[in-house]
């Protein structure tokens, strides 16, 4: 939808849309990594059958170009009400672009994980992964322990959830040092060249977007780590652990990345509107503390579908399974 928002767009906006996009694409990259790795098996019964890397390839990226039809299609039919909403002049032509730049995000988003899911070795697909070597690691004695260690076990998986949320909380930086510290509009040289920047109103509704859509990727991360988690989640039920104590272990992982995310972000978004004020000026330093204060909150939001779904483990199918 960003990418059709705007007909003549400044520089700023055309930055600002291309953060909604990249945060789109952390999230294709992170649920395509997440289905890929979770039809690993099957992919390697296909492989075991004769199918080759090509066809593999052609399997996952066909289902890859089908999601970025369906979303560039759906953020063209909502872009247009919203352009009217804002009084914008959007033509078919720039509202249709919006397609196949959503096909073209999701192939080069879920291009990595899919080529190593359509890896030639049949075995390597359908065999158990096996450490080589056995490490003793210290179990963790406090929930916040055990949290950390979860977000440590898929390190990617986790930082894409936390630089969500910077991407999000960087651009919130630099809106509200142009709002608050430069009374709306901001005027200097950047690169040799004189750069002009005002904050409007759909530069808002984009930093808005590109916030939601962190939430979204931290809620995704928390989902996915607490459905291949089911069985320990079921196991610590069955030794006394509360719903309670296992909702807080979700919420100190999602606390977690929102602190990350938004400490990066809002270092980032400060170190930019630095280069205009000459400095770090009081006004910056207190926007960069509101915008890392608003991500931390929204990626609490995070917790909802999470916590919701621990409350629906079966855990005594699941003990039956193990």
């Amino acid at each position: 939808m960003a990418a059709v928002l705007v007909r003549a767009a400044d520089r700023k906006s055309v930055l600002l849309s291309a953060l909604v996009l990249a945060v789109c694409a952390l999230a294709v990259l992170n649920a395509s990594s997440a289905a890929t790795r979770a039809r690993r098996t099957d992919l390697g019964v296909l492989a075991c059958v004769g199918w080759r890397r090509r066809q593999l390839l052609l399997l996952l990226g066909t289902e890859l170009a089908g999601i970025g039809l369906a979303a560039g299609a759906a953020g063209t039919l909502l872009a247009i009400p919203v352009a009217l909403l804002f009084g914008l002049d959007i033509g078919w032509a720039h509202a249709l672009s919006a397609v196949p730049i959503a096909v073209l995000l999701a192939l080069a988003a879920g291009a990595v994980p899919a080529w190593r899911a359509a890896r030639p070795d049949p075995g390597s697909l359908i065999r158990p992964a096996v450490s080589a070597t056995a490490t003793r690691r210290r179990a963790p004695r406090r929930l916040a322990g055990l949290a950390l260690a979860n977000l440590v076990r898929t390190p990617g998986r986790t930082a894409l959830g936390a630089l969500s949320m910077a991407i999000g909380v960087a651009a919130l930086t630099v809106l509200l040092a142009i709002t608050f510290a430069f009374r709306g509009a901001v005027a200097g040289t950047l690169l040799g060249e004189a750069v002009a920047v005002q904050a409007r109103t759909v530069d808002y509704l984009a930093v808005a977007v590109t916030i939601v859509l962190g939430v979204v990727s931290v809620a995704d991360v928390l989902y996915l780590n607490v459905s291949e988690r089911a069985a320990e989640f079921a196991l610590l039920t069955a030794v006394g652990w509360t719903e309670g104590m296992l909702a807080r272990v979700v919420t100190v992982e999602a606390l977690t990345m929102g602190v990350i995310g938004g400490t990066v972000g809002a270092g980032t978004g400060l170190g930019a509107a630095a280069v205009f004020a000459g400095g770090v000026t009081g006004a910056l330093a207190a926007g960069a503390l509101a915008a890392l204060a608003v991500g931390v909150a929204v990626a609490m939001l995070g917790v909802l579908v999470p916590v919701t779904l621990i409350r629906r483990l079966p855990t005594a199918q699941l003990l039956a399974q193990e």
